[in-house]
């Protein structure tokens, strides 16, 4: 028989069974089939899920503790992103741990290896990270064994690299951080230094650190082991049937005479490559292979297998994006091409044309095999917006204030052509300018420019009112070289005369009528900004009396600039210029506004614009028949693109034409500033007169915008 409190217990747990288990009272048993193939009604709907409530961001409290070589900021700084990783899902162990982590990284990075961090939560926004610091351990010394190729100072250099390019500010090795993941970064790259010498067996072994018993300094020890150097020995050309291989080896002489590198040897198949392609060799391959085992000497013989193919030429283009522009014109403007022999240069050339007026935000230029011997060019561009307004606002030492407005429509009716209206006011006076430009006339090679003008500027003694009208045509006969021929209308007048005598000014209300050539040579680098060429143009134009002329006169001008780098950021100058004018009746018969003026922030900078040369009893510069001019000057950095210059000047201006030529000159010696823009360099100049007339200043200051000559 049960004993009681058994039979009670037992009793207990079946009830308890019988509440609790899957036949509880009111619960359906379990089964595979839905509600209602078990003879209960589905409900109607089924009950919401609740959506996990997402993290609120929160802001962290972080405590440093044991910290004492950084502050908190710096702290913060260098594990910025974990605490803002953190705000943005929550703090928990991972993320915790991570924090600990990169700032121990940290410290390691700062010259501290022996550091330790832990992390403690102390809250949902709360974090410590107890710090125990160690040493600060700087580099001490480092021995470098086994180099003879380069020096000890030349491999300190790119075994410490890393550490120096973080630390930029400390100058003495041994006052550097000892950072291990540095050295073993600086390893790589005098490893690199010795594959890219040649070295192509050199083995550096794993780089050797003892740290003094203190703690405070790391002796770095570097065993290399170098091996041979390799160059290029034999050269094998195979397949090519078009150039003669003392042609094909003297393309790669030069890359040839550096050590043997993969490198150098894919450089040397590529040109070779582009030499065939230059040549119209559109298809061209090269392959090229080394064989070191084949060495004599450490040189290596390398193999280049040529598959010129077939001689191709430019066959049309598609074009692609043409929005504002009409369909036609990049056809026009690539029509030269049609049958010429392939050139990339060619299409370069092109590129950079149609780059330059402003119609195109971008250009890409796809070359397409067409057949046998022919290639298509796959043009897609984006247009840039055609119409722009434009205001400005300067200042010069001569002009005083400026301000000017513009209308430039670069698209005029769907041509292609560019139509500028623009109208400027300054200390001097205001002017309005009309230009239109046909840089394809007729679809041909010359340009033609039409302007016209209207100018009011005060000068000193007189004022002048001037319209003209003026059309040319230019064609390029080379890049560089370019003529054009012009033809100037104008009428003039002068009021407020102040000159004494007054017959100086010459006549004071004419026309003129006159026509000339330009020739203009131009090499430089940079048109606004050059550190390297040459810049020379001449004109000649002549004026005849006539119906509707009242000046006779000839007239010649020349100007040089000679721009040469003396190292890779400093550039010296040269110039000269000068002119003549001869007119009938003599220097007063030539109105005072035909003639020249020197001085001034582009010629001799000792002197105020237009302030060398004969004056009048009053004092008012009244120009003369012929001037001439030299200049040199350097230019050296000193800040970003802020640069400082020296200068030398001479110059003079004669009355009479006779007098061309060099006596009479007068001086500047100076010193400017120089800081580059997009439109030119700011310049800010003082020249000092030494050799001083009486009536004249000391120098003069003068401040403009664009190359001084």
């Amino acid at each position: 028989m049960m004993p009681t409190k058994t039979f009670l217990g037992f009793f207990a747990g079946v009830m308890t069974l019988v509440a609790c288990g899957p036949f509880a009272w009111g619960q359906a048993a379990p089964a595979d089939k839905p509600p209602e193939q078990q003879g209960q009604p589905a409900p109607p709907t089924l009950p919401p899920v609740a959506e996990p409530k997402p993290q609120p961001r929160g802001t962290l409290a972080i405590a440093f503790d044991g910290a004492h070589a950084f502050k908190v900021e710096e702290l913060k700084e260098a594990i910025k992103r974990q605490i803002s990783d953190i705000e943005e899902s929550g703090l928990d162990d991972a993320s915790a741990y991570d924090a600990g982590f990169f700032l121990e990284s940290f410290y390691r990075k700062s010259g501290y290896p022996k550091v330790e961090v832990t992390s403690e939560i102390r809250g949902p926004w709360a974090l410590a990270l107890h710090i125990k610091e160690g040493p600060l351990t700087r580099v001490g010394t480092v021995v470098i064994r086994g180099n003879k190729a380069y020096d000890d100072k030349t491999l300190t250099n790119y075994l410490l690299g890393p550490t120096r390019e973080r630390f930029p500010e400390i100058k003495i090795d041994t006052m550097l951080p000892f950072a291990e993941a540095d050295v073993h970064n600086g390893t790589d790259l005098v490893s690199r230094l010795y594959s890219s010498d040649g070295y192509l067996d050199a083995v550096i072994d794993p780089v050797g650190v003892k740290i003094s018993r203190d703690g405070t300094s790391a002796a770095i020890t570097l065993v290399i082991h170098e091996g041979k150097q390799y160059h290029f020995g034999d050269i094998v050309l195979r397949g090519n049937q078009v150039f003669g291989p003392d042609v094909l080896r003297q393309q790669l002489a030069e890359d040839l005479k550096q050590p043997y590198t993969e490198g150098r040897l894919a450089a040397a198949q590529r040109k070779l490559e582009d030499f065939y392609k230059k040549r119209g060799y559109f298809a061209a391959k090269v392959e090229a292979s080394s064989d070191r085992s084949a060495q004599k000497k450490s040189h290596v013989t390398v193999t280049f297998v040529i598959n010129e193919g077939a001689l191709h030429h430019f066959d049309g283009i598609t074009t692609e994006g043409l929005r504002d522009v009409k369909s036609g014109f990049l056809q026009k403007r690539f029509q030269g091409l049609s049958g010429k022999t392939y050139d990339p240069d060619l299409i370069d050339k092109k590129f950079r044309e149609m780059i330059r007026t402003g119609l195109f935000k971008s250009m890409r230029i796809t070359p397409r095999e067409v057949g046998p011997d022919q290639v298509a060019l796959d043009v897609v561009v984006e247009e840039a917006k055609p119409k722009e307004v434009g205001f400005n606002l300067g200042y010069s030492s001569f002009e005083g204030y400026i301000a000017g407005i513009s209308y430039t429509d670069r698209n005029l009716f769907g041509s292609g052509r560019p139509l500028t209206l623009s109208a400027e006011i300054n200390g001097l006076g205001y002017k309005g300018e009309f230009l239109y430009s046909d840089p394809w006339l007729f679809d041909s090679d010359y340009k033609l420019k039409l302007r016209a003008y209207a100018i009011t500027e005060d000068f000193e003694g007189y004022t002048k009112f001037e319209y003209g009208f003026q059309p040319s045509l230019s064609r390029k006969i080379t890049d560089n070289w370019e003529l054009s021929v012009f033809v100037l209308a104008k009428q003039e007048k002068i009021t407020d005369v102040e000159i004494r005598p007054e017959e100086l000014v010459g006549p004071t209300k004419y026309g003129v009528i006159s026509a000339g050539i330009t020739q203009k040579l131009d090499t430089r680098n940079n048109k606004v900004n050059p550190t390297r060429g040459i810049f020379f143009v001449t004109t000649v134009d002549a004026g005849k009396d006539g119906e509707d002329s009242d000046v006779s006169f000839v007239r010649g001008t020349y100007r040089l600039s000679w721009y040469l780098p003396v190292t890779s950021k400093t550039v010296l100058a040269l110039g000269a210029s000068g002119g003549v004018i001869s007119a009938n009746g003599g220097p007063n018969a030539l109105p005072i506004d035909e003639r020249f003026f020197n001085g001034g922030a582009s010629s001799v900078r000792s002197f105020l614009e237009r302030e060398l040369g004969p004056h009048d009893l009053l004092g008012f510069p009244i120009g003369g028949e012929a001037f001439t001019n030299f200049n040199a000057e350097f230019t050296f950095p000193l800040a970003g693109d802020l640069k400082g210059a020296v200068f030398f000047d001479a110059g003079n201006l004669m009355r009479e034409a006779s007098d061309f030529g060099v006596s009479d000159m007068r001086y500047a010696v100076g010193v400017g500033l120089r800081y580059n823009l997009p439109i030119g360099p700011i310049r800010l100049d003082f020249g000092y007169n030494p050799s001083r007339r009486d009536g004249e200043d000391r120098g003069a200051v003068h401040f403009s915008i664009g190359v001084a000559f």
